[in-house]
């Protein structure tokens, strides 16, 4: 399988490019927000050190969300792009699937796994995640404060967290203070396409690619979660 990942959701941009199971090239950037600057000189690249033609690509990923809404749009856009002309099929992961995939197999072992992303104004874009990446809640946008509460129907009091992802320094000492106990990953703290392209190709890509991909938002621009506990999504 030959399959080109892309990533902007984040102030980090990245790309990579899978084969023979393994990530050939992979180049990571901070964006800030050039990401429609960067995104592609950085796309070309990796193809230039690959020595291969789109064409002769088996697919494109790509990240969903969320994240930047800007980000998530620029990413989406040029994934898509690139497809359409090339006439490749795309698959897509969200943010939070692609931070807990990222985590190292000794880290999960016994933890319950919460994917975190900084959403501004004390609030994150989370998901909770099994020891064996499987999800263990759907995603949700919410104040920091609401975690405690989101996690009594999941694990039963005293399981570990493996915190992961941005929004880490905002929900740890929450969860401290509500008596959870919590390692934190030593993973990067954003989504990275190498993992995205990893992921995509464990699963089979045209399992992944059978899912239309469509962006993950969470919430609206401008809109602020309800801080409000478990239903506040």
């Amino acid at each position: 399988m030959r399959l080109l990942a892309l990533d902007a959701t984040t102030t980090t941009c990245s790309v990579a490019y899978w084969s023979s199971g393994s990530v050939r090239v992979n180049r990571e950037e901070i964006a800030g927000r050039r990401q429609a600057e960067i995104l592609m000189p950085m796309v070309k690249t990796v193809m230039k050190e690959a020595a291969i033609e789109f064409e002769a690509l088996d697919g494109i990923a790509v990240t969903q969300g969320p994240g930047s809404f800007t980000g998530v749009r620029i990413g989406l856009a040029t994934a898509r792009g690139l497809a359409l002309a090339a006439g490749l099929p795309l698959a897509g992961v969200t943010t939070l699937q692609a931070l807990a995939a990222a985590t190292a197999p000794a880290e999960r072992l016994g933890h319950m796994i919460l994917a975190l992303l900084d959403a501004r104004r004390d609030q994150v874009y989370g998901q909770f995640f099994a020891a064996d990446g499987a999800p263990a809640g759907a995603p949700f946008a919410a104040g920091v404060d609401s975690l405690p509460g989101r996690l009594a129907p999941i694990c039963a009091p005293g399981t570990p967290l493996l915190l992961v992802g941005s929004g880490t320094p905002l929900a740890a000492p929450v969860l401290a203070a509500a008596g959870w106990q919590y390692d934190l990953s030593g993973s990067p703290p954003y989504p990275q396409a190498a993992t995205v392209a990893t992921l995509i190709a464990v699963r089979g890509f045209a399992n992944s690619a059978a899912t239309a991909v469509a962006p993950l938002y969470l919430r609206k621009p401008g809109v602020s979660p309800v801080n409000s506990g478990p239903a506040g999504n």
